[in-house]
């Protein structure tokens, strides 16, 4: 997990920890989520989500060029769902409160490495190649899949 620990490290800036999380926590969060999105439209779909629930100012902030805005832990909990929260804290080992912050934390991060250009990729190949630019990011992206569902770009 080293080079997981190495992505989540860039995703955040250089720091070992977020949220009040170490490194070790938010990675043992990415596998479940990375499952949660995949199952659930990808990336493209909650996004859209978060837009919908008011949030297109942080969502557009993570795709442009500029600072990522934050996003307020409770909101994004309930743009996911209790039911969402509470099955990515059981299978991470994190309480749902963890799971709200952690998520908070790496989500800005993770869109903005994911769209350079301002738009998430479409095309597996392409987010392969991207991943593989980011230090620890080869290690991400056999996990990837679908996440990108969709193929809408933003």
């Amino acid at each position: 997990m080293a080079g997981l620990d190495e992505l989540l490290q860039q995703i955040l800036g250089g720091s070992t920890s977020a949220g009040g999380l170490d490194i070790s926590k938010l990675a043992a969060l990415v596998g479940p989520l990375l499952q949660q999105l995949q199952a659930g439209g990808g990336l493209q779909d909650l996004l859209g989500k978060l837009q919908q629930a008011g949030m297109g100012g942080q969502v557009d902030s993570w795709l442009g060029q500029g600072a990522n805005e934050a996003v307020n832990p409770q909101q994004l909990g309930e743009v996911l769902g209790a039911g969402q929260v509470d099955e990515l804290a059981q299978q991470s080992g994190m309480t749902p409160a963890e799971v709200q912050n952690g998520l908070s934390e790496i989500l800005p991060g993770l869109v903005n490495q994911l769209s350079p250009s301002g738009s998430l990729p479409t095309n597996p190949q392409d987010l392969s190649s991207m991943l593989n630019q980011i230090p620890g990011g080869d290690s991400l992206s056999g996990m990837l899949g679908g996440l990108l569902g969709g193929g809408q770009q933003r």
